[in-house]
């Protein structure tokens, strides 16, 4: 009986987590339409093409160098190239898995 128990908790606590980062992931396409979109293509599907100047989000996503720390660490810090939002922690994470999420397998 307890290993049932142990069993049906691990799985779902996987589960939940999985359902945590997807809304996470939504969360973030959500904040990148609000704020991003301006300047940056922020989904593959969108007609708008943003500013020619500026990488899309699927490009960032697709660079070896991008990962949670690095976009963590760029999208906190200002830029003179960039508008200063003062994301919150958790929209920083956010915002970093939706743009991860649009990585292609290799």
């Amino acid at each position: 009986m307890q290993t049932r128990f142990i069993t049906v908790f691990f799985f779902g606590t996987l589960l939940a987590t999985g359902a945590a980062r997807a809304q996470d992931v939504m969360d973030g396409q959500r904040i990148a339409r609000t704020w991003c979109s301006g300047c940056h293509k922020v989904d593959a599907r969108e007609q708008k093409v943003g500013n020619d100047a500026v990488p899309s989000f699927s490009s960032i996503a697709q660079l070896n160098s991008t990962t949670a720390m690095s976009l963590a660490a760029f999208l906190s810090t200002s830029h003179g190239r960039m508008p200063d939002y003062s994301l919150s922690r958790i929209e920083i994470q956010n915002v970093s898995a939706y743009i991860l999420s649009l990585r292609k397998a290799r």
